[in-house]
């Protein structure tokens, strides 16, 4: 299995690549969010995406959606799947594709070639995705929000980004023998724990003890650092001084 992190800075850039939207590949085929999807390579690079996971609706994971859309669409009868809890569904087409912010691809898609498929998926559900299997985790965030666990014949991914303290991910997790890795969301800065609990996000304090539940030794990689304060996140995770934890880079393809 291969996990890339996209980032969101566009070259040419002065600094390092951030993540202010998030957008996640899973062997190259399937996406979790679409944050910066929409945005990053050729259409020719983003109509390699077949398959769409959406965590909750967030903008910073659902900006580029209706702009990936389009740049994939072909006219053809082949379009992406987009899966979502019905809480997510029921958004994109009432908020995003409602012919006010965007057009409404989700009805138009029942008139001609469609533009995207809509999948329900909802927390405790599993889906073979392109030889990938997917469980959604429901997590504690300020809206619906699912992580999601991935299974291929490598191993075992477990995906979760934006969620507070939280049980039922790492009681999934200790019962999976074949576990390779984590990602899991560090948002703010220790000192803004006080804006990490009102919004449902993880401090490096808060992530260290979330860490703490899982009872398996596999790396750990910190996302969904808020890229103003990328540098001061990191540095607090890597001052746990817990030998698995890892920051994760933007554009960095992991695999198992």
């Amino acid at each position: 299995m291969r996990i890339e992190v996209l980032s969101s800075t566009i070259p040419p850039r002065s600094g390092p690549d951030l993540q202010y939207a998030s957008t996640y590949l899973v062997n190259r085929s399937i996406a979790i969010d679409a944050g910066t999807l929409g945005f990053v390579g050729s259409p020719e690079y983003q109509s390699r995406v077949r398959h769409l996971l959406l965590t909750h609706t967030h903008l910073d994971h659902i900006a580029t959606l209706p702009v990936f859309v389009e740049n994939i669409y072909n006219g053809g009868a082949d379009c992406v799947t987009v899966y979502g809890s019905q809480s997510v569904l029921d958004c994109l087409q009432a908020d995003f594709f409602n012919n006010r912010v965007w057009p409404d691809f989700i009805g138009l898609s029942k008139q001609m070639p469609p533009f995207l498929r809509l999948e329900k998926f909802e927390p405790g559900d599993v889906r073979v995705i392109d030889g990938v299997e997917v469980e959604a985790i429901a997590v504690d965030h300020v809206v619906p929000t699912s992580a999601f666990l991935l299974r291929d014949p490598g191993g075992t991914i477990l995906f979760a980004t934006d969620t507070g303290p939280t049980e039922a991910i790492w009681k999934r997790a200790n019962q999976v023998n074949e576990l390779k890795a984590v990602f899991l969301e560090a948002t703010f800065p220790n000192a803004m724990e006080e804006l990490a609990v009102i919004s449902k996000h993880l401090t490096p304090r808060q992530f260290g003890l979330e860490v703490a539940k899982l009872e398996r030794m596999v790396p750990i990689y910190a996302i969904h650092i808020k890229g103003r304060y990328r540098e001061t996140v990191a540095t607090q995770i890597l001052e746990l001084g817990i030998p698995n934890v890892f920051v994760a880079e933007p554009f960095q393809e992991y695999s198992w």
